[in-house]
């Protein structure tokens, strides 16, 4: 008395066991998702982690972590137009005041304002990551340094070297914060 054949759990029916591919009906296989148990060729398969699948169980999904809407997007944007408004505003304070002949306080100044900004746009965008809001976060640094540079009281002066080194250093630091 003969036995149907039984599908094997690993992805691979049993010795014998012939089917013809969901997708290719003229390829013959003794191959099956291991998932939803389809019948698929080698030309459909998709190697998993877990084992052979088919192109529907094998699709990989985005992490909610990285899957970053138009709204989380206007928040951020909101969210880094501020800082770069305000980092301006301090920016050019501090270097009008007695604090920007503070040795290495003006240097400071950028890492605190990229960390603010990385900070701030992971907040309000409920710790979300992502290319675009890493933009956004190296925009507000960038744009907090410009606001500071034109509106100082005594107007632009020539940038050195290492303040250019920290802001660069600020702007990675802003993303690396929601990279």
């Amino acid at each position: 008395m003969e036995q149907p054949p039984v599908k094997a759990s690993s992805g691979t029916a049993p010795s014998g066991a012939v089917s013809r591919c969901h997708w290719h009906p003229e390829v013959e296989t003794r191959l099956s998702c291991a998932r939803c148990q389809k019948p698929v060729c080698p030309q459909c398969v998709v190697q998993a982690p877990v084992g052979l699948r088919c192109r529907e169980c094998g699709r990989a999904t985005r992490m909610p972590t990285y899957d970053v809407g138009p709204s989380y997007l206007a928040r951020a944007a909101a969210v880094a137009a501020g800082v770069a408004v305000v980092g301006g505003i301090v920016w050019a304070v501090v270097y009008a005041s007695f604090l920007g002949r503070i040795p290495y306080l003006p240097s400071l100044l950028p890492l605190v304002v990229g960390y603010a900004a990385g900070e701030l746009i992971s907040r309000a965008t409920n710790r979300k990551r992502g290319v675009a809001l890493a933009w956004l976060a190296g925009g507000a640094v960038a744009g907090a340094f410009l606001l500071g540079w034109v509106f100082r009281p005594f107007g632009p002066s020539g940038s050195d070297l290492w303040g250019l080194l920290f802001l660069a250093l600020g702007v990675f630091i802003a993303v690396q914060r929601v990279r």
